[in-house]
């Protein structure tokens, strides 16, 4: 009963459309799964066109990157209904305890790797307690408080007049040497891309996901229906913590070079943010679509593709705010009109007609 509580049947034309993004997005992945492997030696001196180079490995893996903070974020923002503003603070503590345990302990890669979804979740379980006491906006301003709080820890907390985590000078890593690096860690972030949506698609599958609907519907129902709400999100912050730290582990070795402006910028935050809403919070393939989707869209005003916007009046330190106010105006359009996001919409369950956007106002409003 429960179930069929929380399942939508999607109409005709929403099944020709989800087939259609299954197609696309199919496609997609089979390019991004076989073109990288074009660039390995032994297909480039057996002649193979090459399909993938550095701009193309760079872009693809801070994509994937992406794909993860906005899913791990889908787990409390969307399938919970609390927003999280601080999550970047779970990536900043994954990148640092790897970073530590590497440039410090000396320990390789695949050894101090997985510690850093692990001390985020426990840094998540420990903060969560307290936070997720807190409601709607309250939640909001103080997780992005803790985000803040976090980084300016981290980079100026010393021991004895050194700085224990590199201070503002940030740490250095070794450089991973090994034959095809941009290659391995392409795959390792798509990896960590494709664990996050299979713990969401789990989630939303088990008791456990069910619950966490339930109370972004109604906590104080879900509470009486014997839903013990506490757990159910502190397990929730803790599970979202260690997929974003994941990121974040592989991110500083992969980028040699932390500190707080990388691993804890505010932006990071509001980005993961729009990509779940934009492509549809609380559904398993929307922050992927929207992460993918906003990205690339980034990268295009900001001019970093191959193929990038040209207007000859506007400075090219002025993309970045270009890219900031439509980044905003897709934000305002997308809760206001399509607050489920546009996997939902092109899914069958809405229609654009004057009906929809009375109710998309209706349910925006206060």
């Amino acid at each position: 009963m429960l179930r069929a509580a929380f399942t939508t049947k999607p109409t005709e034309g929403g099944r020709r459309w989800r087939r259609l993004f299954l197609l696309l997005g199919g496609v997609v992945l089979l390019y991004g799964l076989l073109a990288p492997l074009t660039s390995l030696d032994a297909l480039q001196s057996a002649g193979f066109p090459l399909l993938a180079d550095k701009l193309w490995f760079r872009i693809a893996t801070a994509t994937a990157m992406f794909v993860v903070l906005a899913s791990a974020w889908n787990l409390v923002g969307g399938l919970t209904g609390y927003a999280a503003f601080g999550n970047v603070a779970f990536f900043g503590i994954g990148a640092y305890t790897c970073g530590m345990l590497i440039s410090r302990a000396h320990w390789p890669l695949f050894l101090a790797l997985p510690l850093a979804p692990l001390a985020s979740a426990a840094f998540a379980a420990l903060v969560g307690v307290p936070l997720l006491r807190l409601r709607g906006h309250y939640f909001a301003v103080a997780s992005l408080g803790v985000g803040v709080a976090v980084g300016e820890v981290i980079q100026n907390v010393e021991y004895r007049g050194t700085p224990v985590f590199g201070g503002s000078t940030g740490l250095f890593l070794p450089i991973f040497s090994v034959d095809n690096r941009d290659l391995v860690f392409y795959f390792l972030m798509v990896g960590a891309a494709a664990l996050t949506i299979g713990v969401t698609w789990l989630v939303l599958r088990s008791r456990f996901g069910y619950g966490l609907i339930a109370i972004r519907e109604n906590e104080e129902a879900a509470a009486v229906m014997g839903v013990n709400t506490t757990a159910y999100k502190v397990a929730a912050f803790a599970l979202a913590a260690a997929l974003t730290g994941l990121a974040g582990g592989i991110f500083a070795q992969w980028n040699v070079f932390i500190n707080q402006e990388n691993v804890f910028p505010i932006e990071y935050n509001v980005q993961m943010i729009l990509m779940a809403l934009v492509g549809g919070a609380g559904t398993l393939f929307g922050p992927l679509a929207g992460a993918v989707f906003l990205y690339m869209l980034i990268q295009f005003l900001s001019g970093s593709l191959p193929v990038s916007l040209d207007l000859p009046f506007l400075p090219s330190d002025a993309r970045p705010v270009l890219a900031q106010v439509i980044l905003g105006l897709l934000l305002l359009v997308t809760v206001i009109f399509v607050p489920r996001g546009v996997i939902d919409f092109f899914g069958g369950q809405s229609r654009l007609s004057l009906a929809y956007l009375r109710r998309s106002l209706r349910e925006t409003s206060v």
